[in-house]
């Protein structure tokens, strides 16, 4: 590993005494370690209870015959949890389609409209790659988001070696055309798959081979259009619920007209989860989504979400609410896939520390952090050893890259702040990952009292 670029910093809570530095004032790509930034500043500037509020508004009356004279206009906050992450949450749509059904309507007269203005195009973050694209971590964000924002491909073998690949795609309506260029090969060979899509096109490509026989693979592919999907999606609920939709379902930039809604009436308001849940999946399952709006929810009121508006936020906020010296880090987006990003291990350190003297911080953020062994994306991590359990902590992972921050009690249960963060490596990523553990595993057995 003598070509890596490895920063290490670790220190006690107790005293904030340093007990190991490596490299710890450099900065290194971060990874999704980036997404505890993005989470300790929304939970400082919108608070842990902050909700996303959606509107659906009628722009005309119900007539006796169950008409709505008008068009069903959907009006978004960029409310990120309307997925099975959330299974409450995820019934959402069909609730709003029966209390729309309550009011006697049967048929919309006008269009089903995605108002999504509240959130700038085009949704990406600054520095992604454009082959992350096409992939479902890398879909883009808007004002109206389902699904995360994502389609499951399901490929599946067809009847014979040589016919081309089944491929189904869930939920419907999401607006992509399938370029099929994935074939099927003799029982007993190798599955391997993979999506392609050029930002701003529909068509999704879908190379490789499945093995004829060879239970069904799923990928995930991003969305071109958020508003689209979503739209579709909520057209289907009203359907299920016995509510037609005359006029068509569309992005609110794709309508024929911008629709009147001087006179429009809410019908519905609907709250997401709070914040501290949207924490919480942000940081177990590292949800890129999640992280970037968050960053854009951070802008003031008064204009369209961005994510420029909301990086100026979080920098002021990192350096003056949490201590993060304005060098040791450079914020380019809010989950870190972004390779403009650089963070030190020691403003890792800094925001650590910063949030562990700050109860009403701590609760919520450590219990969103994956446990050792327990959960998230360390569930399978350090099992059986004296790390698991003891250890809380965001992980990081791109090519090349490998990032682990958070907190650790030791043997004599003194909690430490660690950040350990590796770049630039040409070793299989997995021992990068076995050397953070092995040194994790050590700090939980570190002791002051016995040798």
């Amino acid at each position: 590993m003598a070509h890596a670029h490895i920063g290490v910093l670790v220190t006690s809570l107790l005293t904030g005494e340093t007990l190991f530095a490596q490299r710890e004032r450099q900065l290194f790509v971060p990874a999704s370690n980036q997404k505890m930034l993005t989470a300790a500043v929304a939970a400082r500037k919108l608070g842990w209870d902050y909700r996303f509020t959606t509107r659906v508004l009628a722009t005309g009356p119900v007539r006796a015959d169950g008409r709505l004279d008008g068009d069903l206009i959907v009006v978004g906050g960029g409310d990120p949890t309307i997925n099975p992450r959330h299974p409450d949450r995820w019934a959402a749509l069909d609730r709003w389609a029966a209390a729309i059904a309550a009011r006697g309507v049967r048929i919309v007269g006008g269009h089903l409209i995605g108002d999504d203005n509240a959130f700038a195009e085009p949704g990406w973050g600054s520095g992604w790659s454009w082959d992350d694209l096409a992939a479902g971590y890398g879909a883009p964000i808007g004002a109206l988001q389902y699904h995360e924002d994502e389609v499951e491909v399901m490929v599946g073998p067809g009847m014979t070696a040589g016919a081309p690949a089944v491929i189904l795609l869930s939920p419907y309506g999401s607006g992509l055309l399938v370029d099929n260029q994935a074939i099927t090969v003799a029982e007993g060979q190798p599955t391997r798959l993979a999506v392609e899509r050029m930002p701003g096109s529909i068509f999704l490509t879908v190379r490789g081979q499945v093995a004829a026989g060879a239970p069904a693979r799923t990928l995930a592919a991003s969305v071109d259009n958020p508003t689209r999907l979503f739209v579709n999606a909520f057209r289907e609920a009203l359907e299920r619920h016995g509510v037609a939709v005359a006029g068509s379902a569309v992005d609110i930039d794709e309508a024929d007209a911008v629709p009147d809604v001087s006179k429009a009436v809410v019908w519905i308001e609907d709250r997401s989860a709070p914040l501290y849940e949207i924490v919480d999946v942000l940081l177990k399952w590292s949800r890129n989504e999640y992280g970037e709006t968050l960053l854009w929810a951070l802008t003031p009121p008064g204009q369209p979400a961005s994510e420029a508006a909301g990086l100026r936020v979080l920098r002021e906020s990192l350096t003056g609410d949490f201590g993060l010296e304005p060098g040791s880090f450079g914020a380019f987006d809010g989950s870190g896939l972004s390779r403009y990003d650089m963070v030190s291990p020691d403003a890792f350190v800094r925001l650590l520390t910063a949030i562990w003297h700050d109860p009403p911080m701590l609760g919520p953020f450590r219990s969103a952090l994956p446990v050792a062994g327990r959960s998230g994306s360390l569930e399978s991590r350090m099992t059986g050893t004296p790390a698991e359990g003891r250890v809380w902590a965001k992980t990081g992972s791109m090519f090349n890259i490998r990032s682990v921050s958070g907190y650790l009690l030791t043997a004599d249960e003194e909690p430490l702040a660690v950040s350990l963060l590796a770049n630039t490596y040409t070793v299989p990523s997995a021992e990068i990952e076995r050397l953070m553990d092995d040194v994790l595993v050590a700090l939980a057995r570190f002791s002051r009292t016995t040798r």
